[in-house]
């Protein structure tokens, strides 16, 4: 009796492995994502693919390999492939319901202020961060004055400017600031910035409506050296990234781990209660 039910709990314990396993997948590996030469990555056209699954169904992305971390790492997590690497287009089913806003003034390169319906509000541009100019600790960073120049010139000289917020996160932040995209005479405030290299994606989510055009800007900028991406502040900025990089990876290489132990622990607890009731039943 005891060992039924010992093996009871390991199958449950196989199971949610597996369903973590699969829930992880796309934290960041792809098939055979340690083996340089694995045969399950493809060249097509001079460019690198890589395969998982997501929901039951496979898609390809276009990767890399990282000498340093040896590890084939994805480009653009956000834009998916076909297996004859044609790019899928997302469906995003929350219709485009933009808001009409006035320009109160501009804070820095990444926020503003707007009236919104009669309301003055405060905007923090969601998916996107530039250097500062206004940080009392920080200082005036290397392309923040530039970047905030960017801003404040398209706002001021806009037609229109519009809103839109997007269904895939939180409508403020934590300093209750507007989390928005921003639309400056049908175009899209935060890819100007990054395509021009005067801002960095910034918490962007890959299920985030925007993310795949934004994720290849900042691919281009750096590829041509743009701005932030300059080789005068490349060094710096890879100085600053390199930790934040190494322990994010880090974090998302041992999140499976964790899980196991975690999962562990939970399997001899139940083992000790198992056996600990029986006796006490004897």
């Amino acid at each position: 009796m005891i060992m039924k039910k010992i093996k009871n709990v390991i199958m449950i314990i196989i199971i949610l492995i597996c369903i973590c396993d699969v829930s992880l997948a796309h934290g960041g590996n792809i098939t055979g994502w340690k083996d340089k030469n694995s045969k399950n990555i493809t060249e097509y056209n001079g460019k690198y693919y890589g395969y998982h699954k997501e929901d039951g169904v496979i898609h390809y992305h276009q990767v890399k390999w990282d000498e340093e971390k040896q590890k084939w790492t994805i480009i653009l997590p956000a834009i998916y492939y076909d297996k004859n690497f044609n790019r899928i287009e997302k469906n995003h089913e929350e219709s485009s319901n933009k808001i009409e806003v006035e320009l109160v003034g501009t804070v820095d390169g990444d926020t503003a202020k707007f009236k919104m319906n009669g309301e003055q509000i405060t905007v923090r541009f969601l998916g996107i961060n530039t250097k500062e100019t206004v940080d009392p600790e920080i200082g005036e960073e290397a392309w923040g004055k530039e970047a905030s120049d960017f801003t404040k010139e398209k706002l001021e000289n806009a037609t229109k400017i519009e809103l839109e917020f997007d269904s895939s996160t939180d409508e403020k932040d934590k300093y209750n600031r507007y989390l928005a995209w921003i639309w400056v005479d049908d175009e899209l405030l935060q890819n100007s910035l990054v395509e021009s290299g005067l801002a960095e994606n910034y918490m962007l989510k890959n299920n985030y409506k925007y993310a795949g055009i934004l994720q290849e800007s900042e691919e281009n900028a750096k590829n041509n050296k743009l701005g932030i991406w300059s080789d005068e502040t490349n060094n710096i900025q890879n100085n600053e990234n390199n930790t934040i990089e190494g322990n994010k990876t880090d974090i998302e290489d041992n999140n499976l781990l964790y899980m196991i132990i975690s999962i562990t622990i939970v399997l001899i607890i139940s083992i000790f209660n198992i056996t600990h009731n029986t006796k006490k039943r004897k």
